[in-house]
């Protein structure tokens, strides 16, 4: 009986062995024959993604923008450290719509912005205003470097007003700007290099700038082409349009920091080294923007505005500390300063393709 039991053990292992070599057998043919029918299938989707790929059109265009619409509002009651209750409005926008084929591309992008602001006892009064249209066509000579040609206009909606002297009514106010007076055309062409897909550079040995100031009134009171005498006595340039030739630099970053926030910079240098005042063709023109964008919501955000801007033939009225510095015959004297403004504001906003 003893015999019999180790027999049928021994049997019963051998069978329980050989059940598992056959089971390890099979699930290992049955995985290769799995993985090769992986491998037709990625071949497969790998043929049928280019078919599809050949079969698309190029997307040649790339377009968007923005639109915002900030509110502020100030409200004192005997505030001890002073103040002015205040309103103000202001609407950004912007616009681009850019193209690239191989080694041609066509950057066009337009910034707009206007904005109104109201102090306790005054009326209406603007506070921004801006159109600012860049159209630029490169073409490649390597996968970063190209040449380049630009164009750029910049003008404003809306006339503007001196607001220097607080005695005199609004609807006596010498107006000082309007839409084209002035208005800055820039062409140019140099060559523009690609740091990154958000950061460029563009350096023109040769650029065209011209100032428009297309109403006389304006004209006369010479603030943005100045009406500098030669050693004969006759004006340097003309009240409503001055060409000026020279140098430019322009970098540009824009970039999407997370998907809440936006990053749009742009600071150009310009040197006129052919101004027929000697004296002018060292000084340097300076246009700094940037403006930063982030969403609280979807429709909801804030904007910070800043520019700075430097050009030794914009006059600009001059003072010491709060208190105007006249001539002698008791007017304000005016003259080149550094010119900055900032702009802070929460409310709607939205981003579109």
């Amino acid at each position: 009986m003893k015999k019999t039991f180790i027999l049928l053990l021994t049997l019963c292992t051998s069978f329980a062995v050989l059940a598992q070599e056959n089971s390890l057998e099979y699930k290992s043919k049955e995985l290769a024959e799995a993985k090769a029918a992986l491998e037709a299938a990625k071949t497969k989707v790998a043929g049928l993604q280019a078919d599809v790929n050949a079969l698309t059109p190029p997307k040649l265009w790339a377009k968007g923008g923005f639109a915002a619409l900030n509110f502020n509002s100030l409200q004192l009651t005997n505030w001890a450290a002073g103040g002015v209750s205040s309103n103000s409005v202001t609407a950004f926008g912007n616009l681009f719509r850019n193209y690239k084929k191989n080694k041609i591309e066509w950057i066009n992008n337009l910034d707009l912005a206007y904005g109104l602001i109201q102090k306790r006892g005054q009326n209406l009064r603007k506070n921004e205003d801006k159109i600012d249209l860049l159209t630029k066509g490169n073409l490649g000579i390597t996968k970063k470097l190209s040449y380049s040609a630009l164009l750029n206009l910049r003008t404003q909606f809306a006339p503007g007003f001196d607001f220097t002297d607080e005695t005199i009514a609004d609807e006596n106010r010498n107006e000082i700007s309007r839409f084209m007076a002035p208005g800055f055309l820039t062409t140019s062409l140099g060559l523009n290099y690609n740091v990154t897909d958000y950061f460029s550079i563009y350096l023109s040995p040769a650029t065209g700038k011209f100032t428009f100031v297309m109403d006389d009134s304006i004209a006369g009171q010479n603030i943005y082409i100045p009406a500098t005498l030669n050693e004969q006595g006759v004006q340097f340039y003309n009240d409503r349009y001055r060409a000026e030739f020279g140098a430019l630099f322009n970098a540009r970053f824009k970039k999407d920091i997370t998907e809440r926030i936006n990053i749009a910079s742009t600071l150009n240098l310009f040197n006129n080294f052919t101004d027929v005042n000697r004296a002018n063709r060292e000084n340097v023109d300076v246009n700094w923007e940037t403006l930063i964008n982030m969403k609280l919501t979807d429709f909801i955000g804030v904007s910070f505005f800043n520019n700075i801007i430097h050009d030794n033939d914009v006059s600009v009225p001059l003072y010491n500390g709060e208190n105007p510095i006249l001539r002698t015959d008791g007017s304000q004297l005016t003259g080149p300063r550094t010119q900055m403004k900032n702009l802070f504001g929460v409310g709607f906003s939205y981003k579109f393709k």
